[in-house]
């Protein structure tokens, strides 16, 4: 797709904005000795793009550890930043500096959707001083390849973003390298089912011919079933439906709680995914 000149000028004026931003969160977390590093958009733009008006994004995506939570909120309410979002059961933080929404991201996708969480990816973070005017942590190329992956399912795959088959795509290409790596850090975190399905969704949504090679790759699925029912889901409704009023997208959600490799994580995934539609029902914040 063609961008205008004035579409590239706008988005290398918001990177600008955001980058000015990240600095003043990445020193507000060092004042309070937390570890935070930015994912998604901001760093993606740069990762896996010839230009960054090549991507855009809308906000600014930082993860932390869940434990450092807590702290976070409190130097950003001391900040006198703008809370729109914090919700301890979600590990979600939302802010927004100089009119810039910040997303702080304490749970890897889901609480239940894998066993890693974003204390394991911090922890084979590295330190990152070339990408922008200040130091930040990069986490693993795997890691951040395996968050997007969690960010898609967590979307029920029709509510995923735009720009995610493009990012994955690129992603995978970058990681060919690596897929032993890729497939044995999924194993281990009982994520391979998740990883199945985004790769069907690639290969048969979006015509990815590597997807299609790494599906090859892949060991051999006992659950069969759930691969042509993500198919199903995606092509059931492309119109990104409200998630509790259409039948596919509640199913989506649903189907969402069941890619977890480990029985236990299926099961808590959609008990919490019942108290919470419950909660909205009686017009209560499920958190």
């Amino acid at each position: 797709m063609t961008v205008s000149d004035n579409e590239r000028i706008r988005r290398l004026l918001f990177d600008t904005v955001a980058i000015s931003v990240l600095r003043k969160v990445v020193d507000a977390a060092a004042a309070i000795r937390v570890t935070v590093a930015p994912v998604k958009g901001v760093v993606l733009s740069r990762w896996l793009y010839d230009d960054v008006s090549d991507r855009p994004y809308r906000d600014l995506d930082v993860v932390i550890a869940r434990g450092d939570l807590p702290r976070m909120f409190a130097a950003v309410e001391a900040r006198g930043w703008p809370i729109q979002v914090h919700s301890p059961e979600m590990g979600e933080l939302e802010f927004t500096v100089d009119r810039l929404t910040v997303e702080i991201h304490a749970e890897f996708g889901r609480r239940d959707l894998s066993r890693l969480t974003i204390a394991d990816l911090l922890a084979r973070a590295a330190v990152d001083a070339d990408l922008f005017p200040f130091a930040i942590q990069r986490i693993d190329d795997i890691d951040h390849f395996l968050l997007l992956v969690a960010n898609v399912t967590k979307k029920s795959f029709t509510y995923a973003n735009q720009h995610q088959p493009a990012d994955l795509d690129r992603f995978i290409a970058r990681l060919r390298p690596r897929w032993d790596e890729l497939l044995e850090r999924a194993r281990a975190a009982r994520f391979l089912t998740a990883l199945r399905n985004v790769a069907v969704w690639m290969a048969d949504e979006h015509a990815s011919t590597l997807f299609a090679q790494f599906m090859v790759a892949m060991p051999a699925s006992p659950r069969r079933l759930l691969p042509a029912v993500v198919g199903w889901q995606r092509r059931r409704d492309r119109r990104r439906p409200d998630r509790l009023a259409s039948a596919s997208g509640l199913f989506g959600l649903v189907l969402a709680t069941q890619t977890p490799d480990d029985v236990r994580l299926r099961g808590r995934g959609l008990v919490r995914l019942l108290r919470r539609g419950a909660a909205r029902r009686l017009g209560r914040d499920p958190g």
